[in-house]
């Protein structure tokens, strides 16, 4: 993925840096029409779509339970306002990611809009032609998905309340926000038309049809229908070799190369999660929430944790990508769809729908295959729930996963931590309107159909 080929196609910088989601340049200036007419161009779009894809892992973690600030956090004051929740922060965020999700969106439906011209001279063609489709519709699907997560209000709370902007062709639209039950369908469709299509892919960077599967076992979590999350989570882990990401294997989803242990991991050409450190000597703006505690046998504390020391102590500081960083090793991979997720969305699954014990031991044969202490059976209801969540976050740490977690469940206040996570600085109250980001003032200023989130304010 990382060799783009000649028919590379280039979105002018008006579409990637507006905050119009709307306001896309027509189709010509995308690139010539007549350039997208065989697989191998199709795929170079595609290929275009792949690293258009944003990455706000580490501003997610920021406002997650992930960390704590340092004592270097106060020289970064956008970090800072972002770890505290700071409205125009926060604002900021929105205005960058609604933009960036909705260009490769617009990549998506070039590429789509084009693939029926595409003319193909073999049977090896047709079934690569209908393996793009399946994972431009993926991709699609997941920006989507993460718009949905980050502009909507929780999923359960009325499913008929604003969604997001579902656009219906290339080009400038005057719409309203679906309700989020529509995204939820509209997405769901995307997916199990991608997943109807056999694609085994021997790399990490291609959304295979396991891969699929795992976005379906995530989108059903989020809206509550658990039977099918299980299902599909099952599915993800029906061939999985537990070998290959437990133990001491698991170094290797830190790695520099392709690893069958992942399912899915986004080509990284440049520097990834750079903005945490200060620089090499001093450490880093923020360390990992003291909350975030391994068992000396767990194999994932290795990986998780970078011990150095800050303000004359040792400190936990982010391991995975921030210790490759600080060790010169590159970043090659940035990890979106792991086999452990799978074990955690069955194991909340089958909790909700009244299946407890079938849970915890779904969960537990996971963490006993880590070396990780396992979830006390007597654990039952919100509090087993609640269990469940934090041992992801030991998991997912760093991830941007917690954040979307404690958001879609929504039964929690969460704090945000003092110097080195000693006392409390404040506390983002569980219904507070900052959960749901701000629809941008770019959006609705020329959208007079779109609506704003309650809370924030409008500026046309």
């Amino acid at each position: 993925m990382k060799n783009i080929l000649k028919y590379l196609i280039c979105i002018p910088l008006v579409a990637i840096f507006c905050g119009c989601s709307l306001n896309i340049p027509p189709p010509d200036q995308f690139s010539d029409p007549d350039a997208i007419t065989t697989v191998s161009t199709a795929r170079s779009l595609l290929t275009s779509a792949y690293i258009s894809y944003p990455h706000y892992e580490y501003q997610l973690s920021i406002l997650g339970e992930d960390f704590c600030p340092t004592s270097l956090s106060g020289k970064d004051v956008e970090q800072q306002n972002l770890y505290r929740w700071q409205d125009n922060s926060i604002t900021e965020l929105a205005d960058e990611v609604w933009g960036a999700y909705y260009t490769t969106i617009a990549y998506c439906d070039v590429l789509l809009e084009r693939l029926p011209n595409v003319a193909i001279a073999n049977a090896s063609e047709e079934n690569e032609k209908a393996v793009i489709a399946s994972e431009t519709k993926a991709l699609k699907a997941l920006c989507y998905f993460r718009l949905l997560q980050l502009f909507a209000t929780p999923y359960h709370k009325n499913i008929k309340a604003d969604g997001v902007v579902i656009k219906t062709r290339i080009g400038v639209e005057t719409i309203a926000r679906s309700s989020k039950e529509v995204c939820v369908n509209y997405i769901r469709t995307l997916l199990l038309e991608a997943v109807s299509t056999d694609n085994v892919s021997e790399k990490n960077g291609w959304l295979s049809q396991k891969a699929v599967y795992h976005i379906l076992s995530q989108l059903e979590l989020y809206a509550g229908n658990y039977t099918k999350a299980a299902e599909y989570a099952e599915e993800v882990l029906s061939d999985a070799d537990e070998s290959l990401f437990t133990g001491t294997n698991y170094r290797y989803l830190w790695s520099a190369n392709s690893y069958e242990g992942r399912i899915f991991a986004f080509n990284s050409s440049t520097t990834y999660y750079t903005s945490i450190q200060y620089d090499e000597p001093n450490g880093d703006y923020f360390a990992v929430n003291p909350n975030v505690k391994y068992a000396q046998t767990d194999v994932r504390k290795e990986y998780n944790i970078y011990p150095f020391t800050m303000s004359g102590e040792s400190r936990n500081l982010f391991g995975k990508y921030n210790m490759n960083n600080r060790k010169g090793e590159p970043n090659n991979y940035v990890e979106m769809m792991r086999y452990a997720e799978a074990y955690f969305i069955a194991a909340e699954a089958y909790c909700r729908d009244g299946y407890e014990s079938k849970g915890v031991s779904k969960l537990n044969h996971y963490l006993a295959l880590c070396g990780a202490e396992e979830i006390p059976s007597t654990l039952s209801g919100d509090e087993l729930i609640n269990r469940i969540v934090d041992e992801k976050l030991l998991e997912f740490v760093g991830e941007g996963v917690n954040y979307l977690d404690i958001k879609r469940i929504s039964n929690s206040d969460l704090k945000r931590y003092a110097t080195w996570g000693k006392s409390t600085y404040s506390t983002i109250r569980k219904d507070s309107y900052k959960w749901t980001f701000p629809i941008p003032s770019s959006e609705y200023r020329y959208n007079e159909a779109v609506s704003q989130n309650e809370g924030w304010p409008i500026n046309r």
